[in-house]
């Protein structure tokens, strides 16, 4: 397969060390097929076309909210004569981060993950008889992500708040019969900061260490030590940006034994290094 049409493909969101992002407005779309590494939710305001996704075909018409899961090819045509008048709104979430804060709800954080299911089927609803609920819900959030970045506590509120708004999922979804992706970011979450041990967290699962390694990879699509990684640069970005901590000390405030490998992670991870990025935003 051609590596150009690959590349055009994979649309990287890059949320950094934010956990939503918002677009609302008059827009063109994106003419190919392509998949994002995060939970992308689509509302068609204004504008007709067709929407492909999981080898079907949808009409786009005003009212019609998609939910796109990490890495489910999907298509939006909007029809030549509708080009001008198409508005949308457009959210992309990290779903990782969010979910924490949904333990306490445990319908709707189900739900999320369903949602979010990694390459898993989209949902598409007719939700126009309640557009000016969920106009006035877009408008209060995007005009909070504009003057600053939503923490997790709004960005769950706002899921809540939608997710309650729609009516229940009907369709079927088989449960994994053993999952435990939820319990292994929990326990990352309390233990980043120190050497990571495969035993240690399956003893703490009570479950061998081939196990929990072959489940977490199975239920998220990447490995647990690639999940771990993200986790302590988001971690790291949150030091960066709200302390004056040394860049010695976020690495080892953050997991990194090594600061040499601290700096080149983050560079890998963010595309700038540690200095660089509190520079151009901090202030901001």
């Amino acid at each position: 397969m051609d590596t150009r049409w690959q590349a055009e493909r994979l649309e990287l969101i890059t949320l950094n060390d934010a956990l939503v992002s918002f677009s609302r407005l008059f827009a063109n779309t994106v003419r190919y097929h392509h998949w994002h590494q995060c939970l992308e939710v689509l509302y068609v305001e204004e504008g007709f076309g067709v929407v492909i996704v999981d080898n079907q075909h949808y009409t786009m018409r005003p009212g019609r909210l998609f939910f796109f899961p990490p890495f489910t090819l999907h298509r939006v045509i909007v029809d030549d004569q509708a080009q001008d008048c198409y508005r949308r709104t457009i959210i992309h979430v990290d779903q990782h981060a969010v979910v924490k804060y949904l333990r306490h709800f445990p319908h709707n954080q189900q739900r999320l993950a369903r949602l979010s299911a990694r390459g898993g089927a989209a949902l598409v609803l007719d939700v126009a008889d309640i557009h000016p609920h969920i106009d006035h819900l877009f408008s209060c959030y995007a005009r909070l992500a504009a003057s600053a970045s939503l923490n997790g506590e709004q960005v769950a509120c706002l899921l809540l708040a939608l997710l309650n708004m729609l009516p229940d999922d009907s369709r079927q979804h088989p449960e994994p019969r053993s999952g435990i992706a939820t319990e292994v970011m929990f326990w990352l979450d309390e233990n980043y900061r120190q050497k990571f041990s495969l035993t240690t967290l399956a003893q703490a699962l009570g479950k061998s260490r081939s196990y929990v390694s072959r489940r977490f990879h199975y239920e998220t699509g990447e490995p647990i030590h690639q999940y771990l990684n993200t986790l302590r640069l988001r971690k790291a970005c949150d030091y960066l940006l709200h302390s004056n901590h040394s860049i010695s000390e976020i690495a080892c405030e953050t997991g990194f034994s090594d600061v040499t490998y601290f700096i080149s992670a983050f560079k890998r991870g963010i595309g700038e290094t540690p200095l660089q990025y509190r520079k151009n935003h901090q202030a901001s």
